[in-house]
């Protein structure tokens, strides 16, 4: 298997992070790919060009969930439980919040004068309440290490990363003790986009 894979890509870090959990990262040759230069091999696997997207000879999935489920499937993982579930709604929550932190990285490098005010304040109101959650329902991700931590994980070190500014930390202080010991996991800091 072939995972095209960005280093900064926290979707990307999440799936490898997953593989790895689950004993399948050496059955996966890690292929860097910057999604922006539309790479024929990275289009091939997935036409939008975007990452993660793992190849399997001549079939290839691409999105991070339905990546994961392919993985969790592959290493028999028990997928019927309530357990699981609440893993599904704690990775779509942290997806859904990288998704406006993300967003607003892509239109911070628009030109000044093409740049959306509105849609910034609505990202960045989506992180707030994204967050406020994430705090209140802190137990759901924080006693294990599994899909939605995982997601959970990528999710507060790319704000770490991308958004160095933005203090998260101080109104959600569950969330940020948690992350202060998940961060030095020898598989976060193997996969910290900033080597």
């Amino acid at each position: 298997m072939k995972l095209f894979y960005s280093l900064a890509s926290p979707y990307s870090r999440k799936t490898l992070l997953l593989a790895k959990s689950l004993k399948l990262a050496d059955d996966i040759e890690v292929v860097l790919a910057n999604p922006l230069e539309n790479d024929a091999a990275l289009i091939a696997a997935n036409p939008l060009a975007k990452v993660p997207a793992l190849l399997m000879g001549d079939k290839a999935i691409s999105d991070s969930p339905l990546i994961a489920e392919y993985l969790l499937r592959k290493a028999g993982a028990d997928r019927s439980s309530e357990a699981y579930m609440r893993q599904l709604e704690v990775q779509a929550l942290a997806d859904g919040v990288t998704d406006a932190a993300v967003a607003i990285i892509m239109e911070s490098r628009r030109p000044d004068a093409e740049q959306s005010a509105l849609w910034i304040t609505r990202w960045e109101s989506s992180i707030e309440r994204g967050l406020h959650v994430l705090e209140s329902q802190n137990e759901t991700f924080s006693t294990g290490w599994d899909l939605g931590s995982m997601a959970v994980a990528c999710l507060l070190d790319y704000l770490c990363f991308r958004h160095p500014t933005l203090d998260w930390q101080r109104p959600n202080p569950k969330c940020a003790a948690w992350f202060a010991e998940t961060i030095k996991r020898p598989d976060m800091v193997e996969t910290d986009p900033r080597k």
